[in-house]
């Protein structure tokens, strides 16, 4: 038998807050270096940290501190030191925006890597921001040729912190929203997404735009990928979703009729 060891990691959103159970959480995996051997896994659990988590200042050698932060605990059975490699996915509620990071750690039998109370213990920063396609839906197929279709999207923080003019410190003037529309290999338009201040209710996260529908007088229906990204610039995260439309052969009379 060996000596328990416990280990915590955390995750969290480059530029936001811990991965919490609000988004699902991150999926985290331990392996041992050099057999590949499972050693851990499961997902954090709690929240997304304390509510002024993004206003905390902190010098270079201070840690986060960890109150209300999700977390995943191991207790490792170690007889000798090993190198771990630690990798986390997530938010597991959002799959299509999902990211893997990873890092190697040395453990040592029985030197619990916690840090206490105060925080610590292994911090895994996931890059990117939630992209989701609100419409069209994928494999969008309406009854008539649309002469337009509304693109809208909900854009969030990997952690799930809404953008917003009232939620800072991610105000939307940060972000670059587009959908980009491809007809097989070849780009057809860019659609500039932009963030709507005035809706009902204050809902924040939402940016959409109004693609014009090219006339389909192909004889087929044509089929068309919608490929949304956001983009924040001060730091480089990036998300994309993407979605399928299918616009059908509009009747004959519509095309001009009988010569």
């Amino acid at each position: 038998m060996g000596t328990q060891t416990q280990i915590d990691v955390r995750v969290i959103a480059k530029d936001g807050k811990y991965l919490g159970n609000d988004v699902g959480g991150a999926l985290v995996t331990i392996h041992d270096v050099q057999t590949g051997e499972l050693l851990a896994h499961g997902s954090t659990n709690g929240g997304s940290g304390v509510a002024n988590l993004m206003d905390i200042p902190l010098p270079r050698y201070a840690v986060l501190p960890v109150d209300e932060a999700s977390v995943f605990t191991a207790s490792l059975d170690l007889d000798e030191p090993k190198l771990i490699r630690v990798t986390a996915y997530g938010p597991q509620g959002a799959q299509q925006s999902a990211n893997t990071v990873s890092q190697t750690q040395w453990v040592y039998p029985g030197k619990d890597i916690t840090g206490g109370a105060k925080g610590g213990g292994l911090l895994l920063e996931i890059p990117g921001l939630v992209v989701q396609v609100l419409n069209p839906p994928t494999h969008f197929l309406p009854q008539t040729a649309p002469d337009h279709i509304d693109i809208r999207v909900n854009v969030t923080m990997m952690c799930g912190c809404p953008i917003g003019v009232g939620h800072p410190p991610w105000h939307p003037a940060q972000f670059e929203v587009k959908a980009v529309i491809k007809q097989g290999a070849t780009i057809v338009t860019e659609v500039p997404l932009e963030y709507q201040e005035n809706e009902p209710f204050d809902v924040p996260s939402q940016f959409a735009g109004t693609w014009p529908v090219p006339p389909n007088d192909t004889g087929q229906p044509a089929i068309y990928d919608i490929i949304v990204f956001a983009f924040q610039q001060k730091n480089g995260n990036t998300g994309v979703d993407r979605a399928t439309v299918i616009i059908p052969v509009p009747p004959a009379s519509d095309a001009g009729g009988d010569s």
